[in-house]
């Protein structure tokens, strides 16, 4: 059953009380009860959180309910993800954790951070179960992220563009005077377009050292949560193969006694996908990998599977806009200067 986590109904139940609707009575009507929103460790059933949306919309009248919500979302509405972006050197880190880490947030939400040359581009897609969300959820996941952001900063940013896959509304002002640029709609998917330089900019309360013990805090997170699930015995699956070249799709169906074609059906019931389980595990053992000096680039590339050293240093430029050699010599500096203060 695919779930959300209570911070992000406590964000709706936020905006509701804003409006003037009497926010207990709406969570009683659809079985949430109020006191167990402001525990950030519950989760609520996707059907409950499109519950939520399907009478907070009826009940405020507003079509631009979702942009209202995003104006409640702080850090804690992301979980120890929030956080982790907070505490991040600059916007581009901040949203390589909010993109990494998005199944702790929702169980139907893939988000895919690409950077290539002059922009970079965040895209969400939402994967039900059940009923197709709303269209005020992707609203909020797009401005939510969005406001977070300038907060972290504390200043302003103005993208290139932001596309939603929804329909136009009778005015789009209310999306531009929070995205500061031209917002489109009907487009082919929903995303914000960034200049890859602006996501550089620093923040002021920056502590990538705490920022990558959150990321330990979510990786842990994650794994409690998904640990019974089909796509971790893949990814376990995985780990084995990596250093011997890149793993493929029919090998690892052999090894868990399946067709390739039930392992890529299993693994779409969990909202995911066989590139994707490589992908992120292949980015996450490289960040542990370059912490530890005893590994030259080589050895990391062959303990991934990579073809060559050149395959990895693209990948992780894709990840990061850094080649692992400046990723790994900026961890050192960090230490260095933790060991002098």
């Amino acid at each position: 059953m695919q779930t959300g986590i209570s911070a992000w109904v406590l964000a709706i139940v936020k905006a509701l009380d804003d409006a003037g609707v009497e926010s207990d009575k709406l969570l009683e009507s659809i079985g949430i009860a109020p006191d167990k929103i402001a525990d950030l460790n519950e989760r609520f059933s996707q059907d409950q959180v499109t519950d939520l949306w399907d009478v907070a919309v009826a009940e405020t009248g507003d079509d631009y309910f979702g942009l209202k919500v995003a104006r409640f979302v702080r850090p804690s509405t992301f979980h120890v993800v929030g956080y982790a972006m907070a505490c991040s050197e600059n916007l581009r880190r901040a949203t390589e954790r909010f993109a990494r880490s998005a199944r702790l947030i929702s169980d139907s939400a893939v988000i895919d951070f690409n950077i290539a040359g002059e922009n970079a581009v965040m895209r969400v897609e939402l994967n039900p179960e059940g009923r197709q969300p709303f269209y005020h959820t992707i609203d909020t996941i797009l401005a939510g992220y969005f406001l977070l952001s300038e907060w972290i900063l504390g200043g302003s940013i103005h993208p290139v563009r932001v596309d939603f896959q929804h329909a136009p509304p009778e005015s789009d002002l209310e999306y531009t005077q929070i995205f500061h640029c031209p917002v489109y709609f009907s487009q082919a998917d929903n995303s914000i377009t960034f200049r890859s330089s602006d996501l550089e900019s620093p923040i002021a309360s920056a502590n990538e050292e705490l920022a990558m013990v959150l990321d330990d805090m979510t990786s842990k997170y994650l794994s409690l949560r998904f640990k019974s699930r089909f796509s971790s015995k893949v990814r376990e699956a995985l780990i084995v193969h990596l250093s011997q070249g890149e793993p493929k799709k029919v090998e690892i169906a052999k090894e868990l006694g399946m067709t390739e074609r039930t392992l890529l059906r299993r693994l779409r019931e969990e909202n995911t996908t066989f590139q994707e389980l490589l992908y992120r595990l292949r980015e996450e053992m490289a960040y542990d990998y370059l912490r530890q000096d005893a590994f030259t680039i080589d050895n990391i590339s062959e303990q991934l599977g990579f073809s060559s050293s050149s395959a990895f240093s693209r990948a992780f430029l894709r990840w990061t806009g850094e080649r692992p050699s400046e990723w790994r010599s900026s961890q050192r500096r960090m230490r260095t200067q933790k060991k002098k203060g």
